[in-house]
């Protein structure tokens, strides 16, 4: 099968100026090398905050959206993986998006319980703010890792070869990956099926100088932006330039499906609008890849597979854009979704399921997107705009989470809580304040 080749028309380069950018985002979106099957990557994108005391745990547990403790364990052990997570602000909006850690190696020996934070290098002095002001009394010390202190790795290998840790789950005696005096803590990155591990080595070193084997680590070093593209073609957001901060809620940025989330556990910030939420059983907004594609030409219908083409060349908007349908007559054009943020001719957005997709939510009809053609939404201020188009990707593992029912159905609303069904409507009201500022 022949690969699309989108291309952008004369009028949309020489209209580049229509989108407001940052030197650093015009840089990174040319020519990113295709990701190989096997490979790993520096996350310089990406920054630690260290988090030591007999009291790491239980401030953790009160404040992040993953359980601290092993799942049906009566003794409440604490638990010895590290997992995928999030911050929340009060009204249950994603601050941050973040990994942790059981501290590993000689820094751990002394602490009676230590975990490293992993987040957006950007946000670290955020998040520590965040963090200071909840510590009230609690026994535990809170440091930001210096620049070159420890390095965040992605390592995968090819879908077809059993990966290593595989096993490797929250019920497992051990206490990481390896040995409990090495330097070296990691886990499973469960954002998509087979999008491999998380690595954080000492020092600066090279990952080879800790892995020369392929067996454990397979694949050349590619740098950041091929990580990125294979990160948006499994429809993987990170970040906060993806994830968007106090304004992202956690199921829509499908974390959810990510293991980042679990249900069962105690009280935490912004836990009772992400529980009713969820139990409502519906999820209309989730977070997608899409693929641009040039408007311009009649003869070039939109893409049917998402294609990453490094020749694409376009110069990104800074921060979110309004998506809309092409060829709407009026500047009352209901937004389908918000790009986020992209490279090449592939990036990520919030969607809305039944317009952007044939997804079926809650018995509803199917939509029919390939009816319809999308584009970004520019500045209104910017005189005859170029139009690109913009067609979504429901990743196999996204619809047959939700297609095969694994969204909980609605309980009754006698036993959610008064105050959640009050942080329901007041969203609500803020999405529709918004959708009115748009029109």
């Amino acid at each position: 099968m022949m690969r699309p080749r989108p291309s952008v028309c004369g009028r949309c380069l020489t209209h580049s100026r229509l989108f407001s950018t940052t030197a650093q985002r015009t840089e990174q979106s040319q020519n990113a090398p295709f990701p190989p099957s096997a490979g790993y990557s520096r996350l310089t994108n990406r920054g630690l905050i260290s988090i030591t005391g007999i009291d790491s745990t239980t401030f953790l547990q009160g404040l992040i959206t993953q359980n601290m403790l092993v799942a049906n364990d009566p003794n409440r052990s604490i638990r010895r993986t590290g997992a995928y997570t999030s911050f929340l602000n009060s009204q249950g909006r994603v601050l941050n998006d973040a990994f942790i850690y059981p501290l590993p190696g000689a820094e751990a020996q002394g602490a009676e319980s230590g975990w490293l934070v992993e987040i957006d290098k950007n946000q670290v002095p955020v998040l520590l703010k965040h963090l200071k002001k909840h510590k009230l009394r609690a026994k535990l010390k809170l440091r930001a890792l210096e620049e070159g202190e420890r390095t965040i790795w992605s390592s995968w290998k090819n879908h077809a070869e059993p990966q290593r840790w595989a096993a490797y789950s929250l019920e497992s005696e051990s206490p990481s990956p390896f040995s409990p005096t090495s330097e070296i803590a990691g886990c499973i990155d469960t954002r998509a099926p087979g999008f491999g591990s998380r690595i954080i080595t000492p020092g600066s070193d090279g990952l080879r100088t800790y892995f020369p084997d392929e067996a454990q680590v397979a694949g050349p070093e590619v740098p950041l932006d091929s990580y990125t593209v294979r990160r948006i073609l499994h429809g993987v957001a990170e970040g906060q330039a993806e994830v968007i901060s106090g304004s992202a809620l956690p199921l829509q940025c499908n974390m959810d499906m990510a293991r980042g989330i679990d249900f069962r556990k105690g009280c935490y910030v912004g836990q009772e609008l992400t529980i009713r939420t969820h139990h409502r059983g519906v999820t209309r907004k989730r977070l997608l890849p899409v693929q641009l594609y040039d408007l311009g030409q009649d003869a070039q219908s939109a893409p049917d597979t998402l294609t990453y083409d490094p020749s694409f060349q376009l110069t990104f908007p800074s921060g979110e854009a309004d998506i809309v349908k092409a060829g709407a007559a009026t500047r009352r054009n209901r937004s389908a979704g918000t790009f986020l943020n992209g490279i090449g001719n592939i990036g990520l957005a919030l969607c809305r399921l039944e317009v952007m997709t044939d997804i079926a939510l809650m018995g509803e009809a199917p939509a029919r997107p390939h009816e319809h053609h999308f584009k970004l939404s520019w500045a209104p201020e910017v005189e005859q705009p170029n139009e690109v188009g913009v067609r979504a990707f429901v990743p196999p593992w996204l619809r047959d989470f939700i297609s095969g029912g694994k969204e909980e159905k609605p309980r009754k609303p006698e036993v959610e809580g008064e105050r959640a069904r009050e942080f329901v409507e007041q969203l609500e009201e803020e999405e529709a304040e918004a959708e009115a500022h748009r029109d």
